[in-house]
């Protein structure tokens, strides 16, 4: 297995050599943008490193990776538009460069190339299932983003209803990623949906990271305002378990600030130390590292070298950086 740098590198170079642009100007150039500023590839460097595990890289793997790549940035850039965000990761955002309805129709060209380099499989005995399961999972997406609009107006969101709304959001592109590469590698089945689970338990982990790196990270982690989620009341775990805190100052301090959606220093500083005193945050973190060993027990139990599970823990890691 190669290192996460390497297939990223091999990513890039095809995804600079493989995109269409697609005429006018104005439907590609703003996804051309977006895909060009800071990005990780988790994702597809994922699914390129599950498949050689098996077998040597392929054109036919790569756009498979390259279509999980534009589906996760198709929806960065309606997503940006639903949460009227400024920045992506710490330049302005697609419909801010350049305007709403071009970020709206150049994503929706970007959705619909996704489905172009899946026609690659048409011929393969792989298609049907990585078609279905493709399908279901952008299905999933949507309803986590549906269900994550819902929570800014509830005020009563439950762990579980959290938890449920980041697997379909978050978790299930990653975990999708994981088993299409293993589906493509020709795993066995069992092997296939333990790197499912795998993949999983590695986006539930990732994404209770991301609301930590929101209130407690820096602007140059995450390329965005630290507090964002605070000031536009996210359910977030955090904020769940700071508001079943018994401490009546804590309640009322919380309260009030519930009632305002707008950007306020005060509000950040206030609510993170909440979350720090009502216990919130270490709970969170706790919660963020069992995702993390969940993860890794599914990938022992796959039939694989040690070396390379060894590799894709490393890799998993390395996408979850840690706050003391």
């Amino acid at each position: 297995m190669k290192s996460f740098e390497a297939y990223k590198e091999i990513l890039e170079n095809y995804i600079q050599k493989e995109i269409p642009k697609i005429s006018p100007k104005e439907l590609y150039e703003p996804y051309l943008y977006l895909i060009d500023l800071p990005s990780k590839r988790i994702r597809p460097v994922m699914l390129m490193s599950v498949y050689e595990c098996y077998r040597p890289l392929e054109n036919h793997v790569l756009n498979c990776a390259m279509a999980i790549e534009f589906f996760h940035n198709f929806t960065l850039m309606h997503d940006d538009i639903m949460d009227a965000s400024d920045t992506r990761r710490g330049l302005p955002t697609v419909h801010k460069k350049f305007n709403e309805n071009s970020a709206i129709l150049s994503g929706d060209v970007l959705l619909i190339i996704t489905y172009q380099l899946l026609e690659n499989l048409l011929e393969t005995k792989y298609f049907k299932e990585i078609f279905k399961l493709y399908n279901h999972t952008a299905i999933q997406i949507c309803s986590g983003q549906q269900l994550d609009m819902n929570f800014e107006n509830e005020y009563t969101i439950t762990e579980l209803e959290y938890l449920m709304m980041i697997e379909y959001k978050t978790a299930v592109l990653l975990a999708t990623s994981f088993k299409i590469g293993a589906i493509l590698g020709e795993a066995s089945p069992q092997d296939a949906d333990a790197f499912y689970q795998f993949g999983l338990n590695i986006g539930m982990a990732f994404q209770i990271q991301d609301d930590l790196l929101d209130s407690f990270g820096s602007t140059e982690q995450t390329g965005k305002v630290v507090g964002g989620d605070i000031c536009n009341n996210k359910k977030t775990l955090l904020m769940i378990k700071a508001l079943q805190s018994n401490n009546r100052y804590h309640k009322e301090l919380l309260n009030n600030w519930l009632q305002t959606k707008s950007f306020d220093e005060q509000k950040v500083t206030d609510i993170k130390q909440i979350f720090k005193d009502s216990g919130a945050l270490d709970y969170t973190i706790q919660k963020r590292d069992a995702y993390c060993e969940k993860a890794i027990s599914f990938l022992n139990k796959i039939n694989i070298q040690h070396e390379d599970k060894e590799a894709l823990i490393q890799f998993a890691k390395k996408s979850i950086q840690r706050v003391s």
